[in-house]
């Protein structure tokens, strides 16, 4: 079988497709624009960190691919979307090696985060980049609304608030390239989140 020609092209066709027709509404957060985020992250780590031609083609792969799982439904979505891309590639003639690389970076992505080399972690990275972004609430909003919705629960502000404080506090990038460029930020998002605690708690008394 002989390899596509671009098969970054089609990977994204596809999980543009699938994220469009079978993603639940209620993925407010796993979206097809938060698929589209973490490419383009992952993309700007991995020129960064000087990654070869055919591996920035298996770390964009694999990162359209990261949460193609949450269309069939949220539990074990990493192994689900692993599943997807290992057949959708070896239907297109992708090497076994390269194959076993983009799962590898998928899996990484599962919480906690526990990659296992370069590739590996530049998608972790990337898939937890809106830690630093500028609108960092309006992410949040969404992921909280989302949780509710496919958990069945209810979670307060206060406590959501808690919740992402607790995060962000342990949370550490594993390139170089982020730690330099969003660990900063990261800490900004984090005083911000700890500051609207201090005003509920004033609130509260």
């Amino acid at each position: 079988m002989i390899k596509e020609a671009n098969i970054v092209s089609a990977a994204e066709t596809f999980a543009r497709e699938t994220l469009w027709n079978d993603l639940p509404e209620n993925m407010t957060y796993h979206s097809l624009s938060h698929t589209v985020d973490v490419v383009e992250s992952a993309l700007e780590i991995a020129r960064k960190q000087a990654v070869s031609e055919d591996d920035l083609e298996i770390i964009q792969v694999a990162a359209w691919f990261h949460d193609l799982g949450y269309s069939k439904g949220c539990n074990d979505h990493e192994e689900v979307g692993a599943r997807m891309a290992e057949k959708f590639l070896s239907e297109r003639g992708y090497s076994q090696e390269n194959i076993q690389k983009v799962v590898g970076c998928i899996m990484a992505t599962q919480m906690p985060q526990n990659p296992q080399n370069n590739l590996e972690q530049i998608l972790c990275d990337a898939d937890l980049m809106h830690l630093a972004s500028e609108d960092y609430f309006t992410k949040a909003d969404l992921l909280h609304k989302e949780i509710e919705s496919t958990r069945s629960c209810k979670i307060s502000e206060k406590e959501w608030m808690e919740m992402n404080e607790d995060f962000l506090n342990q949370h550490c990038f594993f390139t170089d390239y982020a730690k330099k460029r969003y660990e900063a930020k990261v800490k900004e998002n984090l005083k911000k989140v700890s500051q609207r605690l201090k005003t509920w708690v004033k609130k509260e008394k």
